[in-house]
């Protein structure tokens, strides 16, 4: 599962996955919340306990994740490769991180789902780079993250949050709350990349 677009959420966070090249980018999804309560944490589809029967931990930080596994897995889901450097950089730069780790054939942990929210770290957040291993799609995995995302986007106060969602993962995100542009707000991106119409 990989997902890019933008994502408004006033009053409640929402997320934003990566880029895929030679895609224009998927129309705009507003997630709103006709509540002015104090917000509550999401209910999770997934406990802890239940992935942790799976062989799978849920990491919230970058310490310990391999980037060249996280890489590979970008890759296998059509995502460019990326330097390093460049995404201990961005890790850097993350407000929010949510990683689910399996052991690997060494026993070492590798990544099979992936997110990142970036933001300032009051009022607003982009949801970026989710992914979940091709081999694990449709088991959950993209559906935990997210809500584990959410929620600690939430914890904080965020109550807008903005993600680019590609056509074919639109749904996905309808289902955590996502509405595709009910106010008529277009999201807009400046690219190096010569934008097509």
């Amino acid at each position: 599962m990989h997902a890019q677009g933008f994502l408004l959420l006033p009053s409640t966070p929402a997320p934003f996955s990566p880029h895929i090249p030679n895609q224009s980018p998927a129309p705009p999804i507003r997630c709103t919340s006709n509540d002015n309560t104090t917000e509550r944490t999401l209910p999770l589809s997934i406990s802890d306990a239940d992935l942790a029967a799976r062989g799978i931990r849920v990491r919230r930080s970058s310490a310990g994740l391999d980037l060249e596994a996280l890489n590979a897995v970008f890759a296998r889901v059509g995502f460019p490769r990326r330097e390093a450097s460049r995404i201990r950089v961005a890790l850097e730069h993350t407000d929010a991180l949510v990683w689910l780790e399996e052991d690997g054939e060494g026993g070492e942990g590798v990544p099979v789902a992936f997110a990142r929210a970036t933001g300032d770290g009051a009022f607003n957040a982009v949801v970026w780079d989710v992914v979940v291993e091709p081999a694990l799609q449709g088991t959950g995995l993209g559906k935990a993250v997210m809500e584990r995302l959410l929620g600690d986007l939430r914890d904080r106060g965020i109550g807008n949050i903005a993600l680019y969602a590609e056509p074919e993962v639109v749904g996905f995100y309808r289902m955590l709350g996502f509405a595709v542009d009910p106010a008529g707000i277009k999201g807009m991106v400046y690219s190096r990349r010569k934008n097509k119409r």
